[in-house]
């Protein structure tokens, strides 16, 4: 034939994936730097409400031999869970405010759907890893969890993994939801 051969385009996307994936995490962080308040806000709900659980849950030295004892562990544990857990839920209404462009821009070929969760997956961790930092300080010395530093830093990777299954765990509610309403019914359950 006697067409160039840069004329004929042979990938499915026009740059690569590196470009793909830097083109999409500058946006996602200027979309962070928008929503700056929502972070900053759920960092300061989660840090007042662990100086809250460590005000009612306050024993340098908890006993641990009977039941009722253990009770109180669970207590502070499935309190701190929860809150952990649902601190996540802001990801959810992002979420479903973002499915227009994301559908509209993945049926026009502009990125692929990984471009997309990749770079808020990567943005998401240290937000995860603070937040979980924050608790985890507050909360398990003043609760009167075991003195030793292996635990503490265990706990720690627990509450951060917990945040990060949340985080992704609404996304994912958000996307199969696509409204606000069942987006919300699916995420309160």
């Amino acid at each position: 034939s006697k067409a160039h051969p840069a004329a004929l385009v042979k990938e499915k996307y026009g740059i690569s994936n590196w470009e793909l994936f830097k083109a999409c995490f500058s946006r996602e962080w200027l979309l962070m730097k928008r929503n700056s308040f929502v972070y900053v806000f759920k960092t300061a709900q989660i840090t007042i409400m662990s100086l809250i659980t460590m005000t009612v849950f306050l024993r340098t030295t908890m006993h641990h031999k009977t039941v009722e004892d253990g009770q109180k562990y669970y207590g502070v544990l499935f309190f701190s869970l929860i809150n952990v857990m649902f601190n996540g839920m802001a990801e959810l209404a992002m979420t479903v405010l973002r499915l227009p462009i994301f559908y509209k821009q993945r049926d026009f070929l502009f990125y692929p759907a990984w471009a997309y969760a990749l770079p808020v997956w990567v943005l998401r961790v240290p937000l995860s890893f603070v937040e979980s930092a924050i608790w985890t300080i507050l909360t398990y010395y003043t609760v009167g969890y075991a003195p030793a530093a292996s635990r503490f830093f265990l706990q720690w990777l627990a509450f951060f993994c917990i945040h990060q299954m949340a985080l992704g765990l609404f996304r994912f509610l958000g996307a199969a939801g696509r409204t606000m309403v069942v987006a919300n019914n699916g995420g309160i359950f």
